[in-house]
């Protein structure tokens, strides 16, 4: 029975959730920053987490609202936010967290993310996370260089 009566609810369907498409990326090397070859020369795609990672990666590495060709929900705040600032090391830790978790969370793929350890060096901050997809947990090691506390 509808709340209108004007309209018959069982000829109403709703529709299934649709099911995300099979993720996949171009296979990248993190070390070079460029795109990994097979032995005849071509690139090549990876799926699931693997593909995920690059994604994470590029997307940490990516400043929001900078390039046209990303939308506003796509790339990082923390370069703007934190290089060359001065602030409680506590506060840059917490705010480098949440900067990661805004950025990420915008892909339908990731689930959660949690288990953040920061240790801090002369270069930056790296950082380690536990990220669960709708594929299973991976954990990701990233540094953030220029953030310092």
């Amino acid at each position: 029975m509808s709340v209108f009566p004007f309209i018959d609810a069982d000829a109403v369907e709703t529709p299934a959730s649709e099911e995300l498409p099979l993720l996949k990326e171009y296979a990248y090397d993190f070390e070079k920053n460029e795109l990994l070859l097979d032995k005849d020369g071509r690139t090549y795609m990876v799926e699931k987490n693997e593909a995920l990672k690059i994604w994470i990666y590029k997307a940490l590495r990516t400043s929001r609202f900078r390039y046209v060709a990303h939308s506003s929900a796509y790339g990082e705040e923390w370069q703007d936010q934190l290089i060359g600032r001065s602030m409680d090391g506590d506060i840059v830790i917490l705010e480098l967290e949440r900067f990661i978790i805004e950025a990420l969370m915008v892909n339908p793929y990731i689930k959660r993310l949690d288990n953040f350890v920061f240790v801090t060096s002369t270069s930056g901050v790296s950082v380690s996370f536990d990220c669960t997809s709708i594929y299973g947990a991976t954990t990701i090691q990233d540094e953030m260089k220029g953030v310092s506390n």
